[in-house]
Parts: C-alpha cells; structure tokens; sequence
C-alpha cells in the first residue's frame, strides 16, 4: 500500500513539561503551528531558529531550504506560544547540484545557523541498495558549510 505523503502539511508543536502528581513528568502540547504552505515539503528533516525568530527548515526530499520569519516574541525575548505565527516574508534555496545538474545534497538531517548568512547543515549516510542515486554519495555523512547570498 503506497503512503503517499502529501507536501505542505508540516507542524510546528509547541510542548510545556508537567510534573504529574506521582512525580514523573510527561510532555504536553500546548499549541501546534502550522508551517507555512511556501515550506512546500514532502519532509522536514530539521529547524532552526535565531535569536530575532529567523526560522530555516530543511527538506531532504527536495534538497531545498525555507528561511522566514516566527512572530510572537515578546519585548523581554520570551515567546508568547499564544501569538506564535510564522510570517509571510521567505526565500527557498536549493542546495547546489553537481556538473550534470543532479541532486547530491539527497540525506540533509540537520541545519543550524552559525551567523546572519552562515548555515551548516549535516547530512546522513546515503541509502544502500540502489535506492538513492550515486550522486547522493560524495554529500552523504558529512557537514557542509553554505554562506547565504
């Protein structure tokens, strides 16, 4: 049976712990937040955030990168989860491709923002038996350094 995911559909879950009266803890949802439609993934492999609420969401499935806005912090740098919204204003960047154009950033599992245009991204081991491209083998299990435009 194909379980087609559809693109788009991806949440944002904001969590408060909670001590429970026999003194063990457990998550509870408080909010969960839509990503924006423009973040049009089949996957989200990771999510950063900086201190100004700049958001960048990765993709591994289309090698891409959303980079927007989350409004709701407060004057004192807390975050009213109530309020929390992401904004209109994005960019979406591919990752580069190879001399054939071909996809080789396929296992993106992680991104992170070093500075104001810096992100390093940390991508996993290349799926075996044929079951991604050998161009996806010279990106796999490594960390890749990009200076955005």
């Amino acid at each position: 049976k194909n379980l087609q995911r559809d693109k788009g559909n991806g949440r944002l879950v904001a969590m408060k712990q909670e001590q429970l009266e026999d003194g063990t803890c457990q998550w509870s949802t408080i909010r969960v937040i839509h990503i924006p439609k423009s973040a049009y993934f089949g996957d989200y492999s990771s999510i950063d955030m900086d201190a100004s609420g700049r958001v960048i969401i990765s993709s591994q499935e289309e090698s891409q990168v959303w980079i927007g806005y989350l409004d709701g912090m407060e004057a004192d740098g807390l975050w009213d989860v109530a309020a929390m919204e992401f904004l209109e204003d994005y960019t979406l960047y591919d990752f580069p491709k190879n001399d054939n154009c071909e996809t080789m950033y396929c296992n993106i599992e992680g991104i992170h923002w070093v500075d104001d245009y810096t992100i390093i991204a940390v991508s996993d081991k290349m799926k075996s038996k044929g079951k991604q491209p050998f161009a996806c083998f010279e990106k796999d299990q490594s960390a890749h350094v990009f200076v955005l435009p």
